[in-house]
């Protein structure tokens, strides 16, 4: 918080140069409504969910494909709101996955993977 204890002279011409005053904190409040309000951005997070069941592939790519899903569906979520998904920077996928295993009678590996993502929503 800024406390602001002189006060703005205005001279007036009109009155043959008699002053007015403005107190200071009322000017210093509009210049920071002014700055404020002009870079202000409403983005927001829409998180996502994905669930890839049960699959024959490595750890790796089963996540990747959750994190896909739950990017999706946040994607999705975005657009119902209105707003306009906004990619990944670097072209890369962002998100959280966990993983489950087990195998098969003969011995192959399978995964489930559950992953959150959360899209930027312009």
């Amino acid at each position: 918080m800024i406390l602001v204890k002189d006060e703005i002279f205005l001279l007036d011409p009109a009155n043959g140069g008699s002053s007015m005053r403005l107190p200071a904190y009322t000017a210093i409040l509009a210049l920071f409504l002014v700055v404020a309000s002009a870079g202000r951005a409403r983005a927001s997070e829409y998180p996502g969910w994905g669930d890839t069941g049960w699959v024959y592939e490595s750890k790796r790519d089963c996540c990747s494909d959750a994190i896909a899903i739950a990017s999706q569906y946040s994607e999705q979520a975005c657009a119902t709101s209105g707003g306009k998904p906004s990619p990944f920077v670097g072209g890369g996928q962002r998100g959280s996955c966990s993983a489950q295993w087990t195998q098969d009678g003969y011995g192959n590996m399978l995964y489930r993977c559950y992953g959150e993502a959360s899209v930027w929503c312009d």
